[in-house]
């Protein structure tokens, strides 16, 4: 297993995961914005996706789903912290969980794309 813990401070992998969660929020109608700064990047993006998820789920629940298979979160995970209500406690934890996939995804492409020529 990838320990993402080695990419934290990657400035590469930190803004294309940024530009990873605005492309696909903006495909659901949520626009994410993001500074560039590197150390604040998880809070700045965690105060919009959270938001962002609540409206989708509240609004417009297919999107919501679609949204959530597009980044391939685990269901049972997103069924484990629904199950805890959807209450506003639930969005802020739904959102680190989007925002580790999203990670995740781009430490992976990293690691395993072919090198550009």
């Amino acid at each position: 297993m990838i320990s993402p813990e080695l990419y934290r401070h990657d400035l590469e992998v930190v803004r294309n995961t940024a530009a990873q969660v605005i492309k696909d929020f903006g495909l659901a109608g949520v626009e994410i914005v993001f500074s560039g700064n590197p150390q604040t990047a998880f809070q700045e993006l965690l105060q919009q996706v959270t938001p962002g998820l609540e409206l989708l789920y509240k609004k417009q629940h297919k999107t919501f789903m679609m949204l959530l298979y597009r980044i391939d979160v685990e269901e049972s995970r997103v069924k484990a912290i629904l199950s805890q209500g959807a209450g506003t406690g639930s969005f802020p934890k739904l959102a680190a969980l989007v925002l580790e996939r999203e990670f995740i995804k781009v430490v992976l492409r990293k690691l395993y794309s072919p090198p550009s020529v």
